[in-house]
């Protein structure tokens, strides 16, 4: 995956600079260049970067200030050939601040703090993901299935049916599988063959569950903990 940078400084040198830094830089790639920051915004209003090396110094708006008009900024090193501004540029949640002259080494350990950070957000997203939707492999496929839609999963000897709003999925894997995968997620083992969505459950008795007019049977070995599990109490 290639990152889009866009560079903002008035100086001709630092661009070059950056952008040969960045030529060599697996993973970068310049989406352009402006030389202050009203030719940035205009930029920004038409195209989407994941990086920006920002000059601090610039004429009519600085890159602090700059900073302060963006919405939904992206990741953002500033440049400057000032010391004094780091205190300010750590406070704006910049990933990296740095003094020029800019050297290769010092703008690969600032590009690495980047990666890093995009590294975390993609986990993020990851675990979001996993907490509302599972893969299943079927018909030769994987499919990305919304937890929401699953009503329930029935073992049948080497096969798992997967039972959906309006569809149903056949998979080699086994229902233990499928119980860890839906741990937490509002999905309750009744039987050795059976796990159900709460949500589709329409009646409960002392010999099983309802769910969508399909009667499902208790396992002796589940029943007192698929009951505590669906939060009733049965005389």
């Amino acid at each position: 995956m290639n990152y889009k940078c866009l560079i903002v400084d008035d100086e001709t040198l630092a661009r070059k600079l950056i952008a040969s830094h960045i030529g060599k830089i697996e993973g970068l790639q310049i989406a352009g260049e402006c030389v202050d920051a009203i030719g940035a915004g205009n930029f920004l209003r038409n195209h989407s970067v994941d990086l920006i090396f920002l000059d601090i110094q610039m004429p009519e708006i600085d890159g602090l200030k700059f900073i302060g008009t963006l919405k939904n900024p992206p990741a953002i090193i500033l440049t400057t050939a000032y010391r004094d501004f780091a205190p300010e540029a750590f406070d704006l949640d910049a990933v990296d601040f740095l003094l020029k002259p800019i050297s290769f080494e010092r703008f690969v350990k600032s590009v690495n703090k980047f990666f890093d950070r995009k590294a975390v957000e993609v986990t993020k997203v990851v675990e979001e993901d996993s907490a509302r939707f599972v893969y299943v492999k079927a018909d030769k496929k994987i499919h990305r299935i919304s937890l929401s839609d699953i009503i329930y999963i029935e073992s049948m000897d080497e096969y798992v049916k997967v039972h959906l709003e309006g569809n149903v999925l056949v998979t080699r894997e086994n229902i233990s599988t499928f119980e860890k995968k839906l741990e937490g997620s509002g999905f309750v083992r009744i039987h050795r063959s059976f796990i159900i969505s709460k949500r589709y459950v329409t009646s409960i008795s002392a010999d099983g569950v309802e769910v969508r007019s399909k009667q499902l049977p208790f396992g002796r070995a589940y029943k007192q903990v698929a009951i505590a599990n669906l939060g009733i109490k049965m005389k």
